[in-house]
């Protein structure tokens, strides 16, 4: 059986005294060291969630202006291509007016070419006529 005697009340006063010391030297500076480490666990958190919303905002930043260039880069392009067509156009124009004038040019010249020989023809019937008969004939008329 377990008697009760004063070894019992020095084992308690021992383990006091013991739960003291290790309370002093050990479990307050651990309790100490735990508590820092999880304020500085939260305080990195804390830079990590700023820096993770801060980087949220430039992607997005860049984002919305990657899209602006590429609309105005889209909005310059459909420029440029309506300046080219409106130029061709012009340039279709001019070369249609060209070939059309030198046209006119050339069948003027035809019909004065045409017109020329036409008479110089007239002129010449009659004696075209005469050596055809004389031929047929055999004899001058």
């Amino acid at each position: 059986m377990i008697t009760l005697n004063i070894t019992l009340w020095i084992e308690v006063v021992l383990a006091l005294i013991l739960m003291f010391v290790l309370n002093v030297v050990l479990y307050k500076p651990i309790r100490r060291i735990l508590e820092e480490r999880e304020k500085k666990l939260e305080e990195l958190r804390s830079e990590a969630e700023k820096y993770e919303r801060n980087a949220e905002a430039l992607v997005e930043n860049f984002n919305r202006k990657l899209a602006e260039a590429r609309a105005k880069g889209q909005a310059e392009r459909e420029k440029f291509k309506e300046e080219a067509r409106a130029k061709e156009r012009e340039i279709i124009e001019a070369s249609t007016k060209e070939a059309e004038q030198e046209k006119n040019q050339s069948l003027g010249q035809l019909k004065e070419q045409i017109e020329a020989a036409r008479k110089e023809l007239k002129e010449k019937v009659e004696a075209f006529a005469l050596e055809i008969a004389q031929k047929l004939l055999g004899r001058a008329i």
